[in-house]
């Protein structure tokens, strides 16, 4: 008995809690000085995007593209797809390139541009279809859309249920696409300085994998086998009985 507790204590003693903790500091006063935080990224318009585009005339309160222009709701139908060649077809202005805006700029072009035909006219863009997609040891991997014009990893993860215990948190992969070639980099989320770094921020259609653990291989290939191996055990088991009660 004393054997089995000597060698449990040695078990749980090697084990670590460091490998669980996120964004850690080698010397710990740095941790409670400010740091600045320079991270931007504004997805890009591309063929293909859906966008949301609201068109107001602001001295009258309503949207030049609902049938009656007393009222201020969006419309069912102010959805619009990127065409191959990257423009978009609009009331009053028809053929208007867009690709390769962000968000921000459309808004602000197109604002400029009806002020050829209304006299305070405003703009309220989205992009509907933009996403990403969260893989491996997260508690709910899938589709995370991207409701703004960028979303960070950190985010990604949280909107994913967060880690799971068989997650490598110093391998956070991230594939994005970067000019015309998939890219991948590795995130390391012990480390605080992570938060600084140019690829927490995700593009539309990006890519966050979290590597396992090499024990969750174990550990599959145990709850895979148990069954049978109890199967057999339990054969066995009745062999073993059978054979002694005839002795």
């Amino acid at each position: 008995m004393k054997i089995f507790l000597i060698f449990f204590l040695i078990f749980f003693s090697a084990c670590s809690t460091k490998e669980y903790k996120l964004f850690q500091e080698e010397n710990p006063e740095e941790v409670f000085k400010p740091q600045e935080l320079n991270i931007t990224y504004s997805s890009k318009i591309v063929p293909n995007d859906i966008l949301t585009i609201d068109i107001y005339n602001m001295n009258k309160k309503a949207n030049i593209m609902m049938p009656d222009v007393g009222t201020t709701s969006a419309v069912p139908n102010n959805n619009y797809v990127v065409y191959s060649d990257g423009t978009i077809i609009l009331p009053l202005l028809n053929s208007v390139k867009v690709e390769g805006l962000t968000i921000k700029e459309l808004s602000s072009m197109l604002t400029d541009k009806y002020r050829e035909f209304l006299n305070a006219p405003y703009v309220k863009a989205s992009i509907k279809n933009h996403k990403i997609f969260v893989l491996g040891e997260v508690e709910k991997r899938g589709v995370v859309p991207l409701e703004g014009e960028t979303i960070s990893v950190i985010e990604a993860i949280a909107r994913s249920g967060g880690l799971t215990d068989h997650a490598i948190r110093s391998r956070i992969r991230v594939i994005s696409e970067e000019n015309g070639k998939y890219v991948m980099h590795t995130l390391n989320l012990h480390d605080f300085s992570t938060l600084n770094s140019h690829n927490l921020m995700l593009k539309n259609n990006s890519i966050v994998y979290v590597e396992p653990k090499g024990t969750k291989a174990v550990r599959v290939a145990i709850n895979d086998y148990l069954p049978i191996m109890q199967a057999i055990s339990s054969v066995l088991g009745t062999f073993l009985t059978i054979d002694y009660l005839k002795n």
